[in-house]
Formats: C-alpha cells, structure tokens, sequence
C-alpha cells in the first residue's frame, strides 16, 4: 500500500459522488422548495474532514456599473469556494455570483449584502461540489409548458436559468416581474417558463 497523498481531484470526485443535499427548505413568499449555503456546508464538511480536508468560502465585491438614470448601481457579491488539502495545500476552486439588490423591503444595508453573499456562497458550493441545483428530471417531465400565461387568475411559473419557482396571483405582476432585472433571485435576467 502506498503512502502518497490522495490527489485532491481524488477527494473531490469521492465527495461529489457522496454528497446529496436535498432541497428541504420551504420559501413561503416564492412557493419553492430549496438548499441553503449552510445546508450544503452542514452536510459537506464531514466528508471533507474524513478526506483531510477544509472547506472554504470567500467573498469578494465586484462593482459593474453605476446604473443610468432611475436604475441602480450593478454590485455583485463573487464567491469562491475552496476544498484545501491540509496535508499537502492543494486546493481546487470554484465561484459563484450573486447581484446585491439596491434596495429590499425590511432590509438593511447589511442584510442585503448577507443575503447577495449567502446566494453567491451556495452557488460557489453547487458548483464546487457539483450539485444540480435544477429540478429532478421526473418533476420537469410533469410540468407541462404554456406558450401564455392565464388571462385572469393566479399561476406559476419557473425561472430557466436557476429553475426556482414562482407563484403569481395575476397575469400584471407577472408582466412586472419579466421587466425587473432583479426579479429572480438567481442574479442574472431570467428566462420565464410558465407551469402547471
């Protein structure tokens, strides 16, 4: 038996195989269920541990813009997500990104820069631990599309770039909410898909 150290790809392909963090969190306001950043790090660090290893995550602001008139600055929130070898330092990476919101009801500064950060630092991890953060193929095949959402009454719809889903009491709000640039938390334009 050999006593080189296990390649930290090695340690990452094994906890990619091992770990499953289902999305159990319920968001009342949005109707989805979803994992956190603390979810998926309570179930990570174990796994790493038994490799010998550390997980870390660092957050860095990116300012993209001042905005023009009536539109607010571009800040995003960029996370890095790293698996550290403490035995030999080898370390492999990846990032996430999430838009820091110029305002949010009820929050202050802080918490909307928490709540960027806590995004971005789930997406970091998703992608580190290559975790889907899409709907499970047999759920997708029982959603069937509709070309345009109801005249009247409330709907759902999902966004195709995270796949969080969204409940709309009304044909306007979802009209609003195709023009925001921040109408989906994912940070990035969505693409709507309307659902059953």
């Amino acid at each position: 038996m050999s006593d080189e150290p296990t390649p930290i790809l090695v340690k990452l392909l094994e906890i990619q195989r091992d770990l499953n963090v289902p999305k159990e969190r319920w968001n009342k306001f949005g109707g989805f269920y979803s994992r956190s950043k603390e979810d998926i790090l309570e179930a990570a660090k174990p796994m790493a541990h038994e490799r010998g290893c550390v997980i870390k995550v660092d957050d860095e602001p990116i300012f993209v813009c001042a905005g023009g008139v009536d539109e607010s600055p571009w800040v995003y929130m960029k996370s890095t997500a790293c698996l550290v070898d403490v035995e030999t330092g080898e370390v492999v990476q990846a990032t996430g990104y999430a838009r820091e919101p110029y305002a949010k009801t009820k929050q202050d500064a802080s918490q909307l820069t928490g709540g960027a950060s806590s995004y971005a630092g789930k997406r970091a991890l998703g992608n580190l631990f290559a975790i889907d953060d899409t709907a499970d193929t047999d759920n997708i095949s029982q959603e069937p599309t509709q070309a345009e959402p109801p005249a009247s009454g409330s709907f759902n719809v999902k966004c195709q770039n995270c796949g969080r889903a969204y409940s709309m009491p009304d044909r306007a709000t979802f009209d609003a909410l195709q023009h925001d640039p921040n109408g989906c938390n994912c940070g990035i334009n969505a693409v709507w898909k309307v659902v059953a």
